[in-house]
Parts: structure tokens; sequence; C-alpha cells
């Protein structure tokens, strides 16, 4: 597709978009989904914080559990892939049990230390090498006499050169919107 067809394509876009302030206002006022959410979440979280386990609930628990609340499945399963019922889950309790840790650290380092509860220091630990970091640009693993890589940068140039186009294009649209606001 010639460049020129595809700037003309992305700016026909903008008139099905509308930016926040060009939106009507709706009479009903709705509070943000973040609001919304939390609601239905709270029966999993108060089931969570009184679990009494070391580690991560198992899917199996999850499932047992929502299956012994319906109400709660019921509104859960309605906005929520099982997926991501089970993911979410699992990594609201893994946040909970790390709170725990947190905790339980900062009351033992706050009570005073006894020679039966004090820890025994090795004086002959060697410390660990750090590892090298990763590359920053994956590219720089690649070989630049390599086809790949002069490939790579050639679709790098074509997409930057689309870019610089259509910023071109673009910067007048909204040079006049500012000057109108």
């Amino acid at each position: 597709m010639p460049r020129s067809e595809l700037i003309d394509r992305l700016l026909s876009i903008q008139h099905y978009m509308k930016l926040p302030n060009e939106q009507k206002e709706g009479t009903s006022v709705e509070t943000p989904a973040r609001f919304q959410r939390t609601d239905q979440w709270i029966p999993v979280y108060a089931w969570l914080e009184n679990l009494d386990q070391d580690e991560v609930v198992k899917s199996k628990d999850i499932s047992d559990w929502l299956n012994a609340n319906p109400q709660v499945k019921e509104q859960l399963c309605s906005r929520h892939s099982r997926y991501h019922l089970m993911h979410y889950i699992k990594k609201c309790h893994l946040k909970i049990l790390k709170r725990r840790e947190k905790k339980i650290s900062n009351e033992a380092a706050a009570a005073p230390l006894n020679k039966e509860t004090s820890l025994t220091v090795q004086k002959n630990v060697v410390p660990k090498q750090p590892a090298p970091p990763p590359p920053s640009n994956p590219l720089s693993l690649i070989p630049k006499d390599s086809d790949l890589y002069v490939s790579k940068r050639n679709e790098a140039l074509r997409k930057y050169e689309i870019l610089v186009e259509l910023e071109k294009k673009l910067s007048p649209i909204f040079s006049k919107r500012q000057d109108v606001n």
C-alpha cells in the first residue's frame, strides 16, 4: 500500500474517534469502573484474607469456593472469563501473602532480640557476582552484516518515514484545534 494511501486511511479514522471533550455529557452520573468492580470483588478479598495458608491458593480451591458461593460466581463470571478469574484471584492472594510477610517481618524487627531468637551470622560468605544486564536493544545481538539486521533496519526506517509524513499532515489539524480552544 502506498504511503499516501496509508496516511489518508489513518486520517479517516480520526473522524470515527471522539476526543473526551467532544463526547456528549450523559445525564446519569456513573462512578468510575474501578469502584464498580471493587464491590463485586469484596467477597473474594474477604475469603482470601481469611485463608490461613503460606502458599498461593490453588485453582481447585478457587473453583470449590466459587461453587459454594453461586451468587458471587454468577456476578464474576458474567463479566470475566474463567481464566481471568483464576489468574486475578491468585494474584490478589499473592499480594495478600506478601503483605502478611512484610507485616510479620516489621513486627519481628520491632520486637526486642534475645539470644535464643537471634540469628547467627556466617562470616565466610562469598558475595555473588551480579549478572551482566541484558542488552536494551535486541538488534544488538544480531550481526550487522546479516540479512535480518538489514531488513529490520529498513522496516524501522520505513515506519519512521510514515510517522514523519503523518505528523506533517496532522500538525495543521491539531494546531487549528488549539487555536479554536
